[in-house]
């Protein structure tokens, strides 16, 4: 069952999620693409319950039912979401949920490496067509820096994404690349490759 519950951040942001708690201790931060929200993610985070994973989604800052305002947004504000993740995260621990993986489409891919080298305790991320720079969410040092399991996926008709992807597995001997001939970009895949499944049986894997 979905929650939708308030959070505050550490700069004084109130901060919409969905909580879907399917009481285990493992959980799946979901974060969405630029001007899109956390609704995208309902399908998906569904299916982590009935596979044992709680999910939370997040409407980051200037989206959604969250504070601020997209458009008039600046790479700091976009650069400061990793403060949406964490507040996220610390609810999830709050709650119980001690093993936390991230998995974000596009600027959120970027977000989740960027919060994710923070914060030794995020378990596996997953980026969905990220970029080497997003509205000023740069990656190509970040994921360096990144200890833990990586998936990057990206699709050949995605070209930035994809030649991003390429570049950023390259660069972390602890990255694995999924890519489709056709799929679109970030969490437009699931509706035309089995991208689901593939996300599932990875975790179950490596989580």
């Amino acid at each position: 069952m979905k929650e939708e519950i308030n959070l505050q951040t550490e700069d004084n942001l109130n901060i919409v999620i969905n909580f879907y708690d399917a009481g285990s201790e493992k959980a799946v931060i979901l974060l969405h693409m630029l001007g899109r929200s956390k609704e995208d993610w309902s399908d998906f985070a569904n299916s982590l319950v009935k596979n044992g994973y709680s999910a939370l989604a997040i409407d980051f800052r200037g989206h959604g039912k969250s504070d601020g305002d997209v458009n008039k947004s600046t790479e700091e504000d976009f650069n400061k979401m990793i403060l949406d993740v964490k507040e996220a995260k610390n609810f999830l621990m709050s709650n119980g949920k001690k093993n936390i993986a991230i998995i974000g489409a596009s600027i959120g891919a970027n977000t989740a490496l960027n919060y994710a080298v923070t914060d030794t305790e995020i378990k596996d991320i997953i980026l969905l067509s990220p970029g080497l720079n997003y509205k000023g969410i740069k990656t190509d040092e970040t994921i360096k820096k990144y200890k833990n399991k990586v998936l990057i996926v990206a699709s050949e008709d995605d070209p930035y994404s994809f030649g991003s992807s390429k570049t950023l597995n390259s660069l972390n001997k602890n990255s694995e690349l999924k890519t489709y001939k056709t799929g679109g970009h970030g969490t437009r895949m699931f509706q035309i490759t089995d991208l689901e499944r593939v996300l599932i049986n990875w975790l179950n894997k490596n989580f």
